[in-house]
């Protein structure tokens, strides 16, 4: 029997976005697209999807206080939770291939009609059959050591091995304060800048990275040496060029970390 309603749902925090989407939306006849909620809240987001459980979730991928791949990991296990998220990103394609990657859908920022039909059409037919639970497992097996990083343009995804070091830069004229990441292959990654030294330290969620100042976080698998009484930090070669400099308050905390090794 076909379907001829579908209720969906609507997280993001970008407002305007929520409103060409659902302009988009109400302009469906058959099926008929039935709105339950639209919040640019993700906490608030996540308790309505628990309570509505829409058929489609239509979610932000990067939003400020829960990400949507946050978000999902909390729905994982809702026994009777089971829709259809498409991620609304503006992202770059490689993005949009890690999505695909892990069995989600997508549509593109702003959205098109002929791209919200398309992915109508692929509810319908079910051409994503995996369940929600088994979506949610691949990325948890597969982003162990991913971290999504946000920045003016989009997000970057990395290997967390393939972070060296992440920067408070602040010293640069005429620019307005920023962290920058600073990968394996010398690259520099400028972020947005609302983010903050404990948001990034919340995302990397890892032993492996210590905040040695404010301004500096290391990944500590590129360290090569640190001189107690100047407090300096030595980072392997070819990364030695970096200057980094553990804090006074933070250096008791390094010495117990490693002192219990000994």
């Amino acid at each position: 029997m076909p379907i001829s309603e579908i209720n969906v749902a609507i997280i993001d925090d970008e407002v305007n976005a929520i409103r060409l989407l659902k302009e988009e939306i109400e302009t469906f006849r058959e099926p008929k697209l039935n709105i339950l909620f639209t919040t640019t809240d993700p906490i608030a987001g996540l308790k309505k999807t628990k309570e509505y459980k829409p058929d489609i979730l239509f979610l932000d991928i990067e939003m400020p206080g829960k990400s949507g791949i946050e978000m999902l990991r909390d729905l994982r296990d809702e026994s009777d939770f089971d829709c259809h998220v498409v991620f609304q990103t503006g992202y770059e394609k490689y993005t949009v291939e890690a999505l695909r990657e892990a069995a989600f859908d997508f549509i593109m920022k702003p959205v098109e009609r002929p791209d919200l039909s398309n992915m109508i059409n692929r509810f319908l037919s079910l051409k994503y059959k995996s369940s929600f639970r088994d979506k949610i497992n691949r990325i948890q097996t597969e982003g162990n050591h991913r971290v999504s990083l946000p920045t003016s343009d989009g997000v970057y995804f990395l290997q967390k091995n393939e972070i060296v070091s992440l920067e408070y830069i602040a010293y640069e004229k005429s620019v307005k304060p920023y962290w920058a990441v600073m990968t394996f292959d010398t690259k520099k990654i400028t972020l947005r800048r609302n983010v903050k030294g404990q948001d990034l330290l919340g995302l990397l969620n890892s032993p492996d990275f210590f905040m040695v100042n404010s301004g500096t976080i290391i990944n500590l698998n590129y360290l090569s040496y640190v001189d107690y009484k100047n407090r300096d930090c030595l980072m392997v070669p070819p990364f030695d060029k970096l200057k980094y400099q553990i804090a006074r308050n933070k250096l008791a905390k390094f010495k117990e970390r490693y002192d219990r090794m000994i």
